[in-house]
């Protein structure tokens, strides 16, 4: 067995001191045949006695844990002494004691795999396997180091999942019985660490390009009862069957097959997963799913925000929960849909997708259908074609304007609105001349905004 490591590192690593060992990842990737990334290396000395040559830069990372950051000659290694770690009665991530050592068998029994705990010695060009992970590497075999390693340390459960599809591993039985008897672990995580490994679980497929990874790992989160700790919602939507004349599978299975069928485009996947999250509610509470679209977008910002979710993500998977059964039967005016897709346009893409991903999901769909030039596109390019002023700014009057005819500032942003619609349905009233003869006929007060209806003239 050979590590393939480039020139520059080898000669850099060889230089620290002595028992410097190249670990975890970079090692088990490079015996499964997987592309090798982050270099992690480990050693008996603290990272400040390493024998670093000139010009390398040194961050300490996490003193407690004596994690440093290295960089030479444009490439960065995390530095960690070996060290023996002692965590709470929970399954916190954060250990409460750590010790460090010169013991290389204590540190692999500290870490979370045994594929992860192989150490490659750089200038005696050798592996050191104290847990037979070369083994597991080589039957693709997710093992726990020892058995306590979920007790100890409960985002290793979602780790699990995350390599195991990432990696396409088998996880052994053991480690399986040991993950699912404490699962209530992942209670002690923060949201912060969930939501960047279930980002992580989404775009498995994307690491190592394993087919379907991303649906697997949703499908282990559910054998291993991680969901009701992850996403309570998501646990609740196993076992909601779906009418048979349109869907072949309960809530839960359509859900994860909406996530297999949708591509690994930004906040997409995220919506795929979450844009039914609503329908238990509506079931229990009215016997259907009417509407269920707008309980998965409430639902859907409870869930991200408890998850610590950035706003813009937040806002943008709402939308396409929300929206996302509009127009569903393809009977509304094409007046309707302009507005929607001018109103939507930047959104437009991945509703679409969306769309095409759901109607996949069902289990009843034609691919070839399904993937068709879809109403929004079509409109849209309309739209374009046209001119349209999809942007209020680009309407050719202003605020200002409606000010200077007498507008009060409380009336103008309705006035706004009325005239932008105007102009998406017929561009070509986009003009100055239309635009104030319109304008002229609307309420310029409050108060006559909310008595009188807008203005529906279509006139040329």
């Amino acid at each position: 067995m050979k590590i393939q490591l480039e020139e520059k590192s080898a000669k850099f690593i060889s230089s620290l001191a002595e028992n410097v060992y190249v670990v975890g990842g970079y090692v088990r990737n490079n015996l499964c045949g997987y592309k090798c990334t982050d270099i992690d290396i480990a050693g008996p000395v603290p990272a400040l006695a390493l024998n670093l040559p000139p010009h390398t830069s040194m961050n300490m990372v996490n003193h407690r844990m004596g994690t440093a950051q290295l960089v030479y000659d444009g490439v960065k290694y995390e530095y960690t002494p070996f060290r023996v770690e002692v965590y709470g009665a929970g399954g916190e991530h954060t250990p409460v004691h750590v010790s460090f050592t010169t013991d290389l068998n204590a540190d692999a029994q500290r870490r979370d795999f045994c594929c992860n705990a192989i150490y490659y010695d750089v200038k005696r060009d050798e592996i050191i396997d104290p847990l037979n992970g070369v083994r597991d590497a080589e039957q693709k075999i997710l093992r726990g180091c020892n058995k306590h390693v979920f007790e100890s340390d409960g985002l290793r459960l979602l780790r699990l999942v995350r390599l195991a599809a990432e990696l396409n591993f088998k996880i052994e039985g053991e480690t399986a019985r040991a993950a699912k008897a404490m699962n209530d672990r992942l209670n002690d995580i923060t949201s912060e660490r969930k939501r960047m490994e279930l980002d992580k679980i989404l775009y498995a497929d994307t690491v190592n390009d394993v087919a379907n990874a991303q649906y697997r790992g949703l499908r282990l989160l559910k054998q291993l009862e991680l969901w009701k700790y992850l996403i309570p919602e998501i646990a609740g939507c196993d076992g909601i069957a779906q009418p048979e004349q349109y869907h072949k599978y309960d809530v839960m299975e359509h859900s994860f097959r909406c996530v297999l069928n949708a591509a690994p485009v930004h906040n997409l996947r995220l919506a795929a997963l979450l844009h039914d999250v609503g329908k238990p509610y509506c079931f229990q509470k009215f016997g259907n799913f009417h509407g269920h679209e707008k309980s998965s977008g409430i639902a859907a910002r409870i869930i991200l925000n408890r998850l610590r979710y950035p706003n813009d993500v937040i806002e943008q998977v709402v939308r396409l929960c929300s929206l996302h059964m509009y127009d569903m039967r393809g009977d509304a005016r094409e007046s309707k849909i302009r507005v929607f897709v001018a109103k939507n346009f930047d959104l437009i893409d991945k509703l679409v997708a969306l769309i095409r991903a759901d109607k996949l999901a069902t289990g009843m769909a034609n691919a070839e259908e399904v993937n068709r030039p879809h109403r929004f596109e079509i409109v849209r390019e309309k739209l374009l074609a046209e001119g349209a002023p999809i942007l209020k700014r680009s309407l050719k009057i202003s605020g200002k304007d409606l000010a200077d005819m007498g507008f009060e500032s409380e009336a103008i942003s309705a006035a706004l609105e009325e005239l932008w619609r105007e102009c998406i349905i017929n561009p070509q009233n986009n003009n100055a001349e239309w635009l104030n003869r319109a304008a002229a006929r609307l309420p310029k007060k409050p108060e006559q905004v909310k008595r009188a209806p807008a203005s529906r003239n279509r006139s040329k």
